[in-house]
C-alpha cells in the first residue's frame, strides 16, 4: 500500500510538472517579439554626446564620464591612446584633464611615474556620456 501511494504521488508530481511546462508563457525581452534564439541585426547607433560641461557625478568617488567619442580609442597591453592627451606632460597643451594622483599609486601605496597597471585600462571605470533615454524606467536619485 505504501508503495502504491508513493508511486501515485510521484506520478502526480510528474503530471503537474508536465502541465506547468506546457502552460508556461513565452519569455518576453527588451528585444520585443523576437525569439531569444533568433539572430537579429543590431539597431542603428545614434551618437549624441552629452551637454556642454558634462554630466555631474551622482555619488562620491564615481569615475567621471568621458565627454567625447571613444570610437577610435585603442587600449591594449602595449598602447593606451587615452594617455596621448590625458597624461601629466600633455594635458595642459591638449586642454584635457589629467588623471588624479591616485592613478599613479600602486595597491601597496608605492608612487609611480607612469599610470598604475590597475588604472591603465581606462574604460573599466570611465564610459562615454550619451544624451539618450533609458531603456528601462529608473527612479534613482542622488
Amino acid at each position: 500500500m505504501k508503495r502504491l501511494t508513493a508511486l501515485l504521488f510521484i506520478g502526480l508530481g510528474f503530471s503537474c510538472l508536465h502541465s506547468s511546462l506546457t502552460m508556461a508563457e513565452e519569455i518576453k525581452s527588451l528585444r520585443g517579439t523576437t525569439s531569444l534564439d533568433e539572430l537579429t541585426e543590431a539597431p542603428a547607433v545614434k551618437r549624441s554626446m552629452a551637454v556642454d560641461g558634462g554630466i555631474d557625478v551622482n555619488f562620491e568617488e564615481q569615475p567621471p564620464l568621458i565627454p567625447h567619442s571613444i570610437d577610435k580609442t585603442r587600449i591594449s597591453l602595449k598602447e593606451n591612446s587615452c594617455l596621448s592627451c590625458h597624461n601629466r606632460k600633455d594635458s595642459k597643451k591638449e586642454d584635457a584633464p589629467k588623471p588624479p594622483k591616485s592613478h599613479y599609486i600602486t595597491r601597496d601605496g608605492h608612487k609611480l611615474k607612469k599610470i598604475s597597471t590597475g588604472r591603465y585600462f581606462c574604460t573599466q571605470c570611465h564610459v562615454p556620456q550619451e544624451n539618450t533615454q533609458p531603456i528601462v524606467r529608473n527612479t534613482f536619485r542622488n
